[in-house]
Parts: C-alpha cells; structure tokens; sequence
C-alpha cells in the first residue's frame, strides 16, 4: 500500500461546521428632496421587473437561434483551421494576400459610398442623442 494511498484511507474526514450569517443592518440616507428620489426608486424597479418579463420571453428564442447557428459556427471553425494549415505554404500564402488586395480594391468605391450616405444620419442621430440627455439632466 502506498504512503498516500494509506493516508487517504486511515484519516478520518474533516467536517466543517454549519456558520450562520447575521443579519446586515439596512442605511438610508434622507435629502431634501426624498418624494422624488423615492419615485426613482419606484421606477427603477419596474423597469427592472419588464426587464427581467421581457428577457423570460426572449429566451426561447435566443436559445433557438444558438441552436440554429450551432452547425454553422461549427463549419466555420473547420474552414479556419483548414485555412491556418494551408496558410503555411508560400504559394497559397502569395494567392491569398493577392485576393484579399483586388477585394479591399473592389469594395472601396462601395464602402466610401456608405459613408456618404449614411454618416449624416449618424451624426443626426448623435446630436439627437446627446441633445436628449442634456435636455433631461437639465430637467432633473
């Protein structure tokens, strides 16, 4: 019988003993202006209860779309590790960089275009979006 073997088997188990925690007393700070904090307070937490409903019905469909994509995830995996190991001959190496120029060349008209034309509708949705929190931290 081996040393450890033996001492595994002849001492006796260590049982820890049950700890109760105590209880933690609450604080409350009080303002001046504690009906509208307490509103907030109010508000936050329905928002947090719709919160929690809304991801309880999403779920099903969040799991379904893992489920669907899970196959596709999978090829995609494959392809990479094919492409590393292919990746380590020179020929294959030169052919790739040289598709991946005459792509990027191809797709930059293309991708210029989208700038243009959508650029000023992100920058109005910007200024919309920093206005609107101005507004409401000016409200407050």
């Amino acid at each position: 019988m081996t040393a450890l073997r033996k001492i595994l088997i002849e001492e006796e188990p260590v049982v820890a003993t049950t700890v109760t925690r105590a209880p933690v007393t609450k604080f409350y700070v009080v303002t001046g202006n504690a009906p509208k904090e307490t509103r907030a307070t109010v508000l936050e937490e329905t928002g947090n209860g719709l919160k929690n409903i809304a991801l309880f019905l999403a779920a099903p469909f969040i799991g379904l779309v893992y489920a669907v994509m899970l196959p596709f995830v999978g090829l995609a995996v494959l392809a990479m590790l094919a492409g590393r190991l292919v990746a380590k001959f020179g020929t294959v190496k030169a052919v790739g960089r040289v598709l991946k120029d005459g792509g990027l060349a191809i797709a930059a008209p293309f991708i210029g275009l989208a700038y243009v034309v959508f650029f000023p509708f992100i920058g109005l949705g910007a200024l919309a979006w920093l206005g609107g929190r101005a507004a409401l931290a000016a409200g407050r």
